[in-house]
């Protein structure tokens, strides 16, 4: 079977999208298998497909992942596109918003200055309420600790809280005594979301302690 170009094209882009999806949605790990397995085929590409091709919406899948495939060249650029959809809760190619993209962009870029500023907004939280820093992790019966809250309404971001884990570890504990689903859901978004994090642990913390200082 012949392989047009624009075939190609959108199956560069739907193979990334599906190892992104495996891996904050299910057990895969996008790491340990590089991104592919055997699902990783044009016919599986097309298999997926024709589930929507009975239902008329085929057209539209395709153009989804045919129009990232032309906008982004490069494996690394269309991973850095889907994650800013998969931290935002985007999991579905019909829900995928392009400001996320630019906003995810801007944040990652400009990583040390975001940082900061959600550091002086936990300062903020820590004055309002009245609590020190370590008490933002401390886990009554079933309440979401501060930290947490502070997470799951965004007024910190998910680069922010999962920057305090890989320096203080501190959802193993969490996790223990958190069984609701918006819990689950976001350890589990953070621990798929952290080996796609690179940074200088030691600059990091130093931002933090820094900023926690002069709050």
């Amino acid at each position: 079977m012949e392989i047009k170009k624009d075939q190609l094209q959108t199956f560069k882009a739907w193979k990334a999208y599906m190892a992104i999806r495996l891996h904050f949605t299910g057990e895969y790990d996008y790491f340990k298998y590089k991104g592919t397995s055997t699902w990783g085929t044009i016919a599986s590409m097309e298999k997926y497909f024709s589930k929507f091709e009975a239902r008329s919406i085929s057209a539209a899948q395709r153009t989804i992942f045919w129009n990232l495939g032309q906008a982004f060249k490069d494996r690394k650029d269309l991973v850095f596109f889907f994650l800013s959809q998969f931290t935002n809760d985007r999991t579905y190619p019909s829900v995928f918003e392009s400001d996320l993209y630019e906003e995810y962009k801007e944040r990652m870029n400009n990583f040390h200055f975001h940082l900061k500023r959600d550091v002086e907004e936990i300062v903020k939280y820590m004055k309002e309420y009245d609590k020190t820093f370590d008490e933002l992790f401390v886990v009554e019966n079933i309440n979401h600790p501060a930290i947490l809250k502070l997470g799951l309404s965004r007024t910190i971001s998910v680069e922010t809280f999962t920057t305090l884990d890989i320096i203080l570890n501190f959802l193993p504990q969490m996790e223990k005594k958190l069984v609701d689903p918006a819990s689950k859901d976001f350890i589990k978004l953070v621990r798929s979301y952290k080996p796609f994090l690179s940074m200088d642990v030691e600059k990091e913390k130093k931002i933090i302690k820094d900023t926690l200082m002069k709050g």
